[in-house]
C-alpha cells in the first residue's frame, strides 16, 4: 500500500506516526481530530486506520510460527481458528518455497472485523503495509467464506512481504504485482482473450505502472485496474517460464544490489535498477520483456480464473 508521506501532510503527521507503529487506536484519534482534509483527500486513509482500529479493539493475537502472527475477532471466526491457521501458514510456506524466501521478516496477518467490510472499504481485497516492527497483511472478513479465495489472498499479500524486503522497496509496482498475481494463481480467461484479441489492450511499462499506482476514482476504473493486475501476472508468468519461479527472488535481490561494481555499471550504462536487474538475470530489456511476454501469452491455452 502506498506511503502517503510524499504528500504535504503536516496535520496528519501524528496519525501516520502512530499508524506505522501499529498503535492504530491512537492513530484513529489523531486522524479524527485532524479531519479528512479539504476535498476529502484523506478519506481513504481514514477508512484504513478506522478499520484496523475497530479490529484491534475486539481482537486477539496468536503466534502461529516464529515469523507469523494472526490477529482476529474470535466470535467472527465461526470456530475456524485451527483451519484458518492452517490455511494461512500453508499459503505462506508455499509462496516462500516457490520464491526461495526464508521467512526472515516478522509478519502480522490481520482478519479485519466484519463490520469494516463494505462498499466504502479503501482496500476491498486486502493489502500489505510495512509497519515499524513487522509487515502487516490486512484481509477483509468475507474471505473466510471461501478457503481457496482466502489462501489466494494470503499468497498474494505475502508475496508483497517478500518483494518489499528482498528488493529493499526499490521494485516498481508492476514488478511486485507480477510476482503477487503469479503466486496467487488467479488468471482471468476473459482478460486473456481481450489481450489476445487486441495488442492495444497490452500496456507499456510506464502505462502499466501508472494504472497500478494511480488509484484515484478506482471504483470507476475497476475493469482497467483488474486488467492491469492481470497483465502484470502474465509478465511474472513469462519471467518464471524463462528460468524458474525462484529466479524471481534473484531478480528482486538484483534490483536491491548495492555492490559498488553493480552501481558503477548502472551509472555507465545509464540503467535504472529494474532494467539492470532484468539484463543481469534474464538477459533482456524492459521493452523486450513486455513484447515477448505478450507474444508468449498469446501462444498459451486459455487459463482458468
Amino acid at each position: 500500500m502506498a506511503n502517503p508521506h510524499a504528500a504535504d501532510t503536516p496535520h496528519w503527521e501524528a496519525a501516520f506516526e502512530h499508524y506505522y507503529q501499529d498503535h492504530v487506536e491512537i492513530a484513529l484519534e489523531a486522524a479524527a481530530e485532524n479531519g479528512i482534509g479539504e476535498g476529502a483527500d484523506f478519506l481513504k486513509w481514514y477508512r484504513v486506520i478506522e478499520a484496523e482500529a475497530i479490529t484491534r479493539r475486539k481482537s486477539q493475537m496468536v503466534q502461529l510460527s516464529p515469523w507469523l502472527s494472526l490477529e482476529f475477532v474470535a466470535e467472527e471466526l465461526m470456530g475456524l481458528e485451527v483451519e484458518l491457521a492452517q490455511w494461512a501458514l500453508g499459503a505462506c510456506e508455499e509462496v516462500a518455497t516457490r520464491l526461495g524466501w526464508d521467512h526472515s521478516v516478522s509478519t502480522l496477518l490481520t482478519i479485519l472485523a466484519e463490520e469494516t467490510d463494505g462498499p466504502w472499504a479503501s482496500n476491498p481485497y486486502g493489502y500489505c503495509v510495512s509497519k515499524d516492527s513487522y509487515e502487516k497483511i490486512c484481509l477483509p472478513n468475507y474471505l473466510l467464506d471461501d478457503p481457496t479465495e482466502f489462501s489466494q489472498a494470503v499468497a498474494h499479500e505475502y508475496a508483497h512481504v517478500i518483494s518489499t524486503n528482498v528488493a529493499d522497496e526499490y521494485a516498481p509496482r508492476w514488478v511486485e504485482e507480477a510476482i503477487s498475481v503469479l503466486v496467487e494463481r488467479k488468471f482471468d480467461p476473459d482478460i486473456w482473450k481481450q489481450f489476445a484479441d487486441s495488442r492495444a489492450t497490452w500496456l507499456t511499462e510506464s502505462d502499466l505502472e501508472s494504472v497500478l499506482t494511480d488509484r484515484t476514482d478506482d471504483l470507476n476504473r475497476k475493469d482497467e485496474i483488474w486488467r492491469a493486475y492481470q497483465q502484470a501476472g502474465w509478465i511474472g508468468k513469462y519471467l518464471a517460464h524463462l528460468k524458474s519461479e525462484a529466479s524471481l527472488g534473484e531478480f528482486l535481490a538484483e534490483i536491491a544490489n548495492e555492490i559498488p561494481k553493480t552501481n558503477i555499471l548502472r551509472s555507465l550504462l545509464r540503467q535504472y535498477r529494474t532494467d539492470s536487474a532484468l539484463r543481469q538475470v534474464y538477459g533482456i530489456s524492459k521493452k523486450e520483456l513486455f513484447d515477448r511476454a505478450y507474444d508468449w501469452m498469446c501462444e498459451q491455452s486459455e487459463p482458468s480464473l
